[in-house]
Parts: structure tokens; sequence; C-alpha cells
């Protein structure tokens, strides 16, 4: 059984002549070694080496030196391969499969966090600890006065409100003429009694929520699908109307909890692809069996995102329907999984929750 740590300390002692090499059973590559030895090459070959196997995860070593097949990724439990396992682990100890690797990387650009707790790994890789990613825009300077105006609105209930769950960067004008460009995720809209509208969301740029009137708002671009709104108002009071985008907003409210489940599971690895909103389009267009203008029906259904916390309540709600629907969401959530040809773990993992939740014996082919 080769040790990593023999290797590396031949690597550094005898990496001139290849010693490395022919422990590991790269006579070829130890062969030319000797041959070369009288030039600096092997030298920095084998400080490059020592280097390498110093920093690369101990599962990575047994699975590509030792062909050992029975260590699994210390997160999805995923059996470890030669074509899955990722260099870099979760510290000397914690090795990973690159999809879960991946995952925490992408989590780090975003957040700036590279040091994990093993713990917090989990919670991540869970969607526990959630950092929503904000798709990229050609603007990369946000601003937000110093000392803002912000306003709480206290909506009395039976007030018409709106769920939402997309982000929007908007040009703002608070109560004192400050003006402000930030990044939001909308999370509801309601209408007051004055028949003026209020946005509660999350503001990116200050880490908190914030509470926004729609007619302060000068303009809004919608980050998914990069359409400008010069009128938001407009916009958000056809919601409330029976328009096109009114009689969209009415069947997301009244498919609220599959559509975020599907969502859920189409965007566990980070996208929402093609195939799988067509899926979910005609989930919606079949469960409606109405017309929709499916040019907007696509793109409410890019703006929607749905939180960990968010996809099991919704499972709750949906696990109290019939057998046969709830096997339709199922089924609907495989087909999403199915249209990569290497579903995620995450995927994965999404898809044995609801079936657990729904309890449904076995996924449906």
């Amino acid at each position: 059984m080769r040790s990593k740590q023999t290797t590396t300390i031949l690597s550094l002692l005898f990496g001139g002549i290849g010693v490395q090499k022919f422990y590991l059973g790269q006579y070829w590559k130890g062969i030319l070694s000797i041959l070369f030895c009288w030039t600096i090459i092997p030298f920095l070959v084998g400080l490059y080496d020592c280097i390498r196997f110093s920093k690369m995860s101990n599962e990575y070593f047994q699975v590509k030196f030792n062909s050992n097949k029975d260590l699994k990724c210390s997160t999805c439990k995923t059996e470890l391969s030669k074509e899955n396992v990722s260099f870099w682990g979760f510290g000397q100890e914690n090795g990973a499969c690159k999809s879960c690797f991946k995952k925490i990387r992408n989590h780090s650009k975003e957040t700036g966090k590279y040091s994990f707790e093993d713990d917090e790994v989990q919670k991540i890789l869970n969607g526990e600890i959630k950092n929503r990613p904000l798709p990229k825009t050609d603007k990369n300077t946000f601003y937000v006065p110093e000392e803002e105006t912000t306003e709480d609105f206290e909506l009395p209930e039976g007030f018409a409100s709106i769920k939402l769950n997309s982000l929007a960067q908007i040009i703002y004008i608070d109560s004192k003429d400050q003006k402000s460009e930030r990044r939001i995720t909308m999370n509801s809209v309601s209408q007051t009694a004055n028949n003026d509208y209020v946005i509660k969301g999350y503001c990116h740029e200050k880490k908190a929520q914030r509470t926004f009137r729609l007619t302060r708002i000068q303009q809004l671009t919608d980050m998914e699908t990069g359409e400008i709104f010069e009128n938001p108002s407009q916009y958000f009071t056809e919601r409330f109307q029976d328009s096109p985008i009114g009689r969209i907003t009415k069947i997301f409210q009244e498919l609220e909890s599959e559509i975020l489940i599907l969502t859920f599971v189409a965007r566990a690895d980070g996208y929402l692809r093609i195939k799988e909103r067509e899926i979910i389009m005609k989930f919606i267009i079949d469960e409606s069996n109405a017309d929709f203008d499916k040019k907007l029906l696509e793109n409410e259904i890019r703006r929607t995102y749905c939180p960990s916390q968010d996809f099991r309540d919704s499972l709750k709600k949906v696990s109290k329907e019939t057998v046969e629907y709830k096997t339709k969401i199922l089924d609907l959530s495989t087909d999403i999984v199915n249209t990569d040809k290497n579903p995620d773990p995450i995927e994965l993992g999404a898809l044995e929750l609801i079936k657990r939740e729904l309890k449904l014996i076995k996924v449906s082919s």
C-alpha cells in the first residue's frame, strides 16, 4: 500500500533521480528521470510533485495510486472513483467528489469565504446555508446612501398580496430624495389602501431586509431575464388585473407548491436549463388548461427561485394530495433530473426527499 506522506518525502529528497516515480509504479517516468538527471528538469519535477502530493486529499491519492474502491465522498457519500474524485478535499481527511467540491467552490466565489467547518460544508450542500447566486451583470458599481432612509409598512390583514421570489436591479429614490442603485431579491408585492404598491425583499448591498414603495422605483431590471421595466408600477399593477401577466400570476399562486418543488429540483445544480423550463411550463399549461403567452410564462419560470425551507413547506402541502397527483409531481421531478446525463448528487438527494416526504415507495419510471 503506497503512502502519500512517503511519496511526498521521496519527491523532495530524491526527485532529481525520479525515485517517487518508481515508488508509484510509473517506471518509464522514473527511467526518464535517471536519463536526464544531469539536467535540472527532474529536480524541478520532484519539487513540483512534492508540493502537489502535499496538497492533494488522502482520498484522491488512495483512489488514484492504490485503486481503493471503498472510499466515499465525505458529504454526499457517493463512491469515489478515478473519474469523479476531486483533487481537493474539505481538509486532508475529508475527500470529496468533483460535484460536491464544485458546489462549495462556487459558494466560496459568491461569498468570499474559503474556509468552512465540517458542519458548514454539509449545510451548504443541503441548502441550509443559502446564498442565492447573483447573475452576472455588466454593471459592477452599486451604491446605497450611507445613511439611507428606510420605511416600514405594516399592512393590515386582508390586503392583496402576491408572493415573489425573483432578483431585480433597481434605481430607487427614498423619502429624502436620496438615490440608490441596488440588487434585491423581491419576496412579495402588496397593494395598499391608496392603490400604491409595496415590495418587501432582501437588499444584497445592505445584506438586510428592506421595504420599497413601488412608486419610488425609477427603473427595475429583471436580473434573470434582462428585461428593463421603465414603468415598474404598471408592470406590477397588471399582476393584480385580468391581463396576460395577471393570469399567469394567478395560476402561479394556485400551483405555488408544485412549481416551487419542480423549480428547486431544476435549480439544484445551480442552473435552470431550457429543457427543465419546458417540463415546468408544460405542467402549468396542462394543469390550468389555459392559453398563456409562452414567452411571459417562461420568463416567470426563469424568475422563480425556491429556498430550501420553501421546498420543504411545499412538500408538506403536496403530501396531502392524492397518490396519483403526488406520483405525477415525483415523475416530473425525475424527468427534470434525467435531462442531465450525469445527475448532480443534490438533484438525486432532492428526489429522495420528495419520495420520502410524499410517502411514495419508489421513484416512478
